[in-house]
């Protein structure tokens, strides 16, 4: 046992995996908590019913997020990665990215404009969506993607926790009445631009970064090549975003409320799976250079915290009822159910994480677009029929199947495309 857990350190050691690691965890540690302070009182003052109106505006802007990053956080991180040396080439690169998530931000703001004003669903609470849409500004200046290449993760915790504080802290004041529910994400989005503008200005004074608009044939450049990771990222959206918008359809807002909470109680654990696929995934871009020590590093840093997250998955099937409790101050036992069949969720999607990595590493990006694609046609036709059935139940359990059916899709897909280099 000591052996192995001596081989695992070996691994880490003298690079910044560990550290990054640290500092992802407490960031996501942070952008949890924080929220899991704010939620029982949110839903005691809003109520169900409102509340669940204020989540389903976040569920129907976190589209045009996705629009926006445009799959930046796994391309311009795997560029950034491999020219992390170069500062002129990191420039380059930035300039291109912030230029094009500009242009992606003005188109975003003049579709919203349509269907806001457009659509009743949306147009009877246009507010909320106006102020909910300050998001995407924020959206556009916070460069996730150029920390994570260069492997500086402690900034990303370090504003994080100062958005995510300024947050809890206006929601205790400013909150006090049903009514007030327009402005939940008014505070959201006033904390995101702020620190987005914020850490604009700490990366062109930290790197030496000079901002210009970028030419016109880059900005082509960035759509084409990352394209497919964009169409990948939005049918993960689709299907993970499109749960609570289509059982909005069907369900009222106390019952789209009730699905919220259980949702953001398994993202606790979900999000543990995002630090760590943020610290490997430019290190496995690295060694896709020498493909036969990417089947090691899975083997012995990938495989134990696989199972360190099935121990939680457990726990959380086993206190759900108490984790309710804990954060609502009442018992929901609609809730607890929903948590159950949520619960291992992320052990599934975690097994996924050396398949996708390991093929856009090695640049196999239409094989998982494709992937992701069809999970998100199976998610939708799931949902709509699910939903209409068994409402909450229904969509949770759309969730379920979906998940299993793009991770067993992801690893035959790794098996066939690097047999002849490794197998797993």
């Amino acid at each position: 046992m000591i052996d192995k857990i001596r081989k695992i350190f070996t691994i880490f050691k003298s690079s910044k995996l560990v550290e990054n690691f640290i500092y992802l965890t407490g960031l996501q540690f942070f952008n949890y908590l924080l929220p899991l302070i704010t939620l029982p009182y949110l839903i005691k003052v809003l109520q169900p019913e409102m509340y669940g109106i204020t989540v389903y505006a976040q569920a129907f802007m976190l589209y045009f997020i996705v629009f926006i990053d445009y799959g930046f956080n796994l391309t311009a991180t795997r560029n950034i990665s491999i020219h992390k040396d170069d500062p002129k080439k990191i420039t380059e690169i930035f300039n291109n990215v912030i230029t094009t998530k500009f242009f992606l931000l003005l188109l975003s703001l003049v579709i919203i404009a349509l269907l806001t004003f457009l659509v009743p669903k949306f147009s009877n609470y246009w507010m909320l969506y106006f102020f909910t849409a300050g998001v995407l500004v924020g959206q556009v200046f916070f460069p996730i993607w150029l920390f994570q290449g260069l492997q500086d993760m402690k900034y990303l915790m370090y504003f994080n926790f100062i958005s995510r504080v300024i947050f809890t802290v206006l929601v205790f004041v400013v909150i006090k009445s049903p009514t007030d529910f327009i402005y939940v994400n008014l505070l959201s989005s006033s904390a995101s631009i702020f620190i987005g503008i914020f850490s604009i200005i700490f990366v062109v004074r930290k790197y030496k970064i000079k901002i210009r608009i970028a030419k016109k044939e880059n900005v082509i450049f960035e759509l084409k090549d990352g394209w497919m990771v964009f169409l990948s990222n939005f049918a993960v959206q689709i299907y993970s975003g499109s749960n609570i918008i289509i059982l909005g359809f069907y369900a009222d807002n106390a019952t789209v409320g009730n699905y919220s909470v259980a949702e953001k109680i398994m993202l606790i654990i979900r999000q543990l799976l995002n630090v760590f696929s943020q610290v490997i995934y430019p290190h496995i871009c690295q060694l896709a250079a020498t493909p036969d020590r990417i089947k090691p590093f899975i083997k012995k840093a990938i495989f134990p915290f696989l199972g360190a997250i099935l121990f939680l998955c457990l726990l959380l099937f086993i206190f759900a009822g108490k984790i309710v409790h804990l954060m609502t101050g009442k018992d929901f036992p609609e809730i607890v159910l929903l948590i159950r069949i949520l619960s291992f969720v992320p052990f599934i999607v975690g097994m996924n994480i050396p398949a996708y990595q390991t093929l856009l590493a090695f640049n196999y990006k239409n094989t998982y677009s494709s992937i992701l694609i069809s999970g998100a046609i199976l998610s939708i036709c799931l949902n709509f029929i699910l939903a209409y059935f068994f409402k909450a139940e229904g969509t949770v359990i759309s969730i379920f199947i979906t998940e299993l059916f793009i991770t067993i899709g992801l690893i035959i897909a790794l098996k066939l495309k690097l047999k002849s280099t490794f197998s797993l």
